[in-house]
């Protein structure tokens, strides 16, 4: 039975790719009047951004213009951390949310909340892309995640091979992972960055040119220009980075192009700034959203950490929406072994997500002297109980083995780099190809 979110989903996708070819005047009107409709309704119903608002002098009359939301104070992690129920928009049951967690790539693991609507609209902005670099509804599809992502259960559609992912757990043994995708034989492969480096990696080094995509995409983590040459250069195609984070979804891509990112300008407003201010075409910025379409929890000028560089440049392609010309992003995905077996970031935030989402611990850190010593500082949650050190050591005993030494320690804070980010993982150990 089609179901009224579904044909919902089916209208959003059809208008986000009639708006891609949409002039650059029109969809910045498109954009501007979302984002007036957003306003209003975060002052008018969520508790967080009247009291947010009003502290700043600011009122809905006053944000007429994507400019004038400098006027309005940045939505930090921490704050959207400790301020969850008061971000809730009035007459939203959160029970009714689709909730997903973040990976806390940058230490701060935080849930956001998407009504049935905004549910539907994120699906079709995430999907949008994928149709863009030319993947068919029927294409046989594998998904290279981390557990939790896998989902069991399918929509009526899917169970008709439309838009049917099957995955593929990327903390399975690789050679269990290729043998999977060696039966499945996709013709599209989506996955993190690390995990398809890992793969192309074993691919090249064992010779084996038995699993043949038409079309990557990576996404979820940064793409070095080193991870896209090993991949491109097994598959002997050109990959697609997309963009985006759980709190905001999908926000920029590549299209068939290569000329940047295109950024989703009717699902968000990307501001590129340094010391509060807007940077100049090709220069660096820290990236501030404002989702148009996150009715439940609304995110307005929310920092989330990245950084990128904003063109006035135009796509070949002739596409209205606007580019990104590099994500930038630190390479700083894998951790080796003694014995020279290779873990992606993934493998840490998977370890630590049970307890940061318990809030024993608050942020975490794994830096890698050598290859045979690896140091765990955790911020302590509100939750923080005597044992919880060793357990983390144990755990990630488990996984690295035995021949690492593995020191975890509580402390107060973690510092930032000179970006201002919370870096996950540093290895100061040579990665051996």
């Amino acid at each position: 039975m089609i179901s009224v979110s579904n044909v919902r989903k089916l209208l959003y996708l059809r208008r986000a790719m009639r708006n891609q070819w949409l002039k650059r005047k029109e969809i910045e009107e498109i954009q501007r009047r979302m984002m007036r409709g957003m306003i209003v309704h975060a002052y008018d119903n969520v508790p967080f951004y009247h009291r947010k608002f009003r502290e700043a002098g600011v009122i809905p009359d006053d944000i007429r213009t994507v400019e004038d939301l400098r006027k309005i104070p940045i939505t930090t992690k921490k704050e959207l951390k400790e301020n969850f129920s008061d971000l809730i928009a009035r007459g939203v049951d959160p029970s009714s949310c689709w909730m997903p967690r973040t990976s806390g790539s940058t230490g701060i693991p935080l849930k956001a909340a998407y009504g049935k609507r905004d549910e539907d609209y994120q699906k079709a902005i995430a999907l949008r892309p994928n149709l863009a670099c030319g993947q068919n509804l029927r294409d046989p599809w594998a998904v290279l995640t981390a557990p939790h992502h896998i989902l069991d259960k399918k929509h009526w559609f899917q169970k008709l091979r439309f838009l049917s992912p099957s995955f593929v757990n990327i903390f399975a043994d690789l050679q269990e992972q290729i043998r999977l995708l060696e039966e499945m034989q996709p013709r599209v492969i989506d996955g993190y960055p690390s995990a398809l480096y890992l793969l192309a990696r074993e691919m090249k080094r064992t010779g084996r040119k038995t699993i043949n995509p038409e079309i990557i995409f990576s996404t979820a983590e940064h793409l070095s220009p080193e991870m896209r040459e090993g991949i491109e250069s097994t598959f002997r195609i050109r990959m697609y980075d997309q963009f985006g984070c759980v709190e905001m979804g999908r926000t920029a891509w590549e299209c068939p192009e290569h000329a940047g990112y295109h950024m989703d300008i009717d699902a968000v407003v990307m501001e590129f700034l340094r010391d509060g201010e807007p940077v100049a075409s090709g220069e660096r910025g820290e990236i501030v959203y404002t989702g148009l379409y996150h009715y439940a929890m609304p995110r307005i000028r929310y920092a989330v950490g990245d950084v990128g560089v904003p063109t006035d440049e135009e796509c070949p392609c002739g596409r209205g929406l606007p580019l990104m010309k590099e994500v930038e992003g630190r390479s700083d995905s894998f951790i080796q072994t003694p014995d020279g077996r290779i873990y992606p970031q993934m493998t840490f935030w998977a370890i630590m997500r049970t307890f940061a989402h318990a809030e024993e611990i608050a942020q975490f850190r794994v830096i890698q002297e050598r290859t045979d010593a690896i140091t765990v500082p955790v911020v302590r949650g509100k939750n923080y109980r005597e044992g919880i050190d060793e357990e983390i050591r144990r755990h990630i005993v488990g996984v690295l083995g035995d021949d690492v030494r593995i020191t975890v320690s509580p402390v107060d804070e973690l510092p930032r780099d000179p970006t201002g980010k919370v870096r996950t993982v540093i290895s100061h150990a040579q990665i051996q190809w």
